[in-house]
């Protein structure tokens, strides 16, 4: 199965754009944490923390808790189109394995070390292994993380 669209927290689409508290797409800092079947991820998810997904994958074989900053974050505005991505994302299993991995997050932090949540995606349709020495690579899609018309 291939991963699914990044899916919006209701959470955030109230939050993109808020002066005090809020989302800002163009600057501060965006992680990618990985989460394994138990998380709490559905289409009706409504949370505003990474506390509050919970099951994050364990901290080991180069993983570290709260996920790795996306790299090359680009906001751009062309006519009526809006576009937010990101580089691709590489996970490098070094010493042990990363293990129960099913769900990718995305989450926003301003200053602390874990802002509000933004964006899901599963990754596969069971949990899987990353053995010690290989990678998972988290593609973007060539359109954009997300596009707005």
């Amino acid at each position: 199965m291939a991963a699914s669209a990044w899916k919006f927290f209701r959470q955030a689409k109230k939050q993109l754009g808020e002066a005090t508290g809020g989302i800002r797409l163009d600057t501060g800092v965006f992680k990618l944490s990985l989460h394994d079947s138990t998380a709490a991820l559905t289409a009706a998810t409504d949370v505003s923390t990474l506390a509050s997904i919970g099951n994050e994958i364990t901290a080991q074989g180069g993983y570290v808790a709260g996920g790795r900053n996306l790299a090359s974050v680009v906001w751009t505005i062309t006519g009526s189109t809006v576009k937010w991505d990101a580089a691709d994302l590489v996970f490098t299993a070094s010493g042990a394995d990363l293990t129960n991995v099913q769900y990718a997050v995305i989450h926003y932090s301003a200053a602390a070390a874990s802002g509000p949540t933004m964006l899901w995606s599963r990754l596969s349709s069971a949990q899987f292994t990353v053995s010690s020495g290989n990678t998972l690579t988290i593609q973007m899609a060539q359109a954009g993380i997300f596009t707005l018309v």
